[in-house]
């Protein structure tokens, strides 16, 4: 076969690109679970001690209402209510973070998972585009063997054969390229 006039392939030089972009998400990806693990590890207690400052807040607060002992005694549960509401408050704003954070990482991690989604579709519509390449590469040179080579034989070519060859080839190519305009 006559290498000069077939086209450059430079498939493995894309797909080569796609496996570096895979692998590269991959380890991002990889880096975002471990992340997204040790976040959620933070949430539970945070969670934990808000119920808890709630919870000390309200009874706290059922105490000062049915309060009737020394003013001593209600300034300190007045201060011990105030501790509670900050506490709570504090906390709750930790658990509003750390759930931030982690809609974050979700959020990263959905878009590499789509991203990767997309490079193994384009990994295999590269990898099939190859193929018809390659097929069509072979069809052409079958019916090049087969029309024959008018000089080398010296024998009267079957115009007729060369002319469906022909024929059958350009439709080959055609429904070759409406395949891959349509993205079957």
């Amino acid at each position: 076969m006559n290498t000069a006039n077939q086209p450059h392939d430079n498939y493995d030089a894309f797909l080569s690109r796609l496996d570096a972009a895979t692998t590269s998400l991959s380890t991002r990806a990889a880096s975002l679970d471990k992340a997204q693990e040790a976040v959620s590890l933070l949430l539970e207690p945070y969670e934990s001690a808000v119920r808890k400052w709630e919870r000390r807040r309200h009874y706290v607060s059922h105490q000062l209402a049915a309060h009737s002992g020394s003013p001593q005694s209600y300034t300190a549960l007045c201060e011990l209510h105030v501790v509670a509401g900050k506490m709570e408050s504090m906390l709750r704003g930790r658990v509003e973070r750390v759930t931030e954070k982690l809609a974050i990482i979700q959020g990263r991690r959905e878009a590499i998972d789509k991203a990767l989604l997309e490079l193994e579709l384009s990994r295999i519509k590269l990898t099939s585009s190859r193929m018809l390449s390659q097929d069509r590469q072979e069809l052409s040179s079958i019916f090049s063997e087969l029309a024959g080579s008018p000089v080398a034989t010296g024998a009267i070519p079957d115009m007729g054969l060369l002319s469906d060859l022909k024929e059958a080839r350009q439709a080959i190519v055609l429904a070759e390229a409406l395949i891959e305009v349509k993205g079957y």
